[in-house]
């Protein structure tokens, strides 16, 4: 395609702190956004989706507000909460008919509010003055509830929740160390999300369309310092071996789910001359 397109605008933003002492603060900012076309918008695989040939730039703003520091040296957090406002969201629809195919369109304006939290916290640091162990324990989650607030012209998508934006995610673990030995265990949760604005819960016969479920991964790392400059680190990625995938694609390598690893294990040996 032979397409040709100017872009003139100004974005603006504004951001601002203040310390409640000398290790916290309350952070507020609000600024413009822009997204443009990009170029795998408009090359879309030709046997499943279709290119709106009326596809518009996307803009929006986004705002949030937070408290954020740390006490000491044993702990560390940031609590904060959003507000974007994202207009003429480049997505994809399913438009029903023989047969039926995914649009690539601007299905319409959404809005996501959500909370986002990191927690970090060394009880070894609070309650003892050992210096040769140590243990962290960490933590983050986020909430977003993403919806579309219109209605598309093909699909009824006002109210439905935003593809590809899960509602909840929480990663944590502990570290643990001892000396020259070092363990890191995390685990991972992401919800349920969609793949199309249209929220198709049952999964098409191509696997193209439908829910993508949640799923719960565990990794674990252990590290070993022979010396400053050499080290042995091994680990387990996906220990429970779970069956998941995170994304359906209309193209290569689809259409259809793409499956993530299973379990894998990995040996690493480092040197620092």
């Amino acid at each position: 395609q032979n397409i040709t397109r100017s872009r003139s605008f100004v974005l603006a933003g504004i951001g601002t702190e203040y310390h409640i002492t000398r290790t916290t603060e309350i952070y507020a900012s609000i600024a413009q956004a822009y997204r443009p076309i990009q170029f795998a918008n408009l090359q879309a695989p030709p046997t499943t989706d279709v290119v709106d040939n009326e596809l518009k730039d996307a803009k929006g703003f986004n705002a949030d507000l937070g408290y954020r520091g740390k006490v000491k040296n044993f702990l560390q957090f940031d609590i904060s909460g959003y507000y974007l406002q994202y207009n003429n969201r480049v997505g994809t629809v399913t438009v029903s008919g023989t047969p039926s195919y995914r649009l690539i369109t601007n299905v319409g304006s959404s809005t996501s509010k959500g909370l986002e939290t990191y927690v970090e916290f060394n009880p070894w640091r609070a309650f003892t003055k050992n210096t040769k162990a140590d243990i962290i324990v960490f933590g983050s989650y986020s909430y977003t509830d993403a919806r579309y607030s219109s209605d598309h012209k093909d699909a009824a998508t006002k109210g439905k929740k935003v593809e590809n934006a899960p509602q909840n995610i929480f990663r944590g673990g502990i570290t643990a160390g001892y000396k020259t030995f070092l363990l890191t265990t995390q685990l991972s949760y992401v919800g349920e999300t969609f793949s199309d604005a249209n929220n198709t819960l049952t999964p098409t016969a191509n696997g193209n369309n439908g829910l993508i479920p949640s799923y719960t991964v565990t990794d674990i790392t252990a590290t070993y310092k022979f010396s400053k400059g050499v080290n042995i680190k091994a680990g387990v990625n996906n220990l429970t071996d779970a069956r998941y995938f995170t994304r359906r694609a209309g193209g290569y390598p689809g259409p259809g789910a793409l499956p993530a690893d299973g379990r894998t294990f990995f040996i690493s040996l480092g040197a620092k001359l």
